[in-house]
């Protein structure tokens, strides 16, 4: 299981854990201009283009070769690393869950926390850092629809 935590109430820095374990910290401000990421012992670099429509995941932290990038299609985003291809799908739009599907078949469901407080996840065969990828992705996608919400009803 992959566990997504807010460290603070009103922060925005997250606590990564696989398994109970933390496995990386995360602060989702930086993932505008790209941030950091170290996983289990390698450093990644996260980038975002400057729309929001696609997302990177790079090996190192100097920009090296991409190890998982995620790109929109329409309502769907594809999620692509060495493997193969992923897709993160809303499979209905009132609720919270996104899941990961490849194949065809659902590999991983995200569930948010309560209270905009992070999100877990379930995962079958899908690689650390491609967990961790997508879970950030859809953190990434949370914060933009509170935002959205918060702006028109204000």
């Amino acid at each position: 299981m992959l566990e997504i935590k807010r460290e603070r109430v009103f922060g925005r820095t997250y606590q990564i854990l696989s398994e109970g374990k933390p496995v990386a910290q995360w602060s989702g401000h930086a993932w505008k201009s790209g941030g950091h990421v170290e996983l289990a012992g390698r450093n990644f670099e996260l980038r975002s283009s400057r729309w929001g429509r696609s997302f990177e995941m790079h090996e190192g932290t100097s920009g090296g070769p991409i190890r998982v990038e995620a790109r929109r299609s329409g309502r769907r985003w594809n999620i692509i690393d060495a493997e193969g291809e992923y897709e993160l799908m809303r499979p209905s739009a009132f609720r919270g869950k996104r899941q990961l599907v490849r194949d065809g078949s659902v590999v991983g469901e995200f569930r948010p926390g309560r209270f905009g407080s992070g999100l877990t996840a379930e995962f079958t065969g899908v690689p650390l850092p491609v967990q961790v990828f997508a879970g950030l992705v859809v953190i990434s996608l949370q914060q933009r629809q509170a935002t959205a919400a918060a702006a028109s009803s204000g």
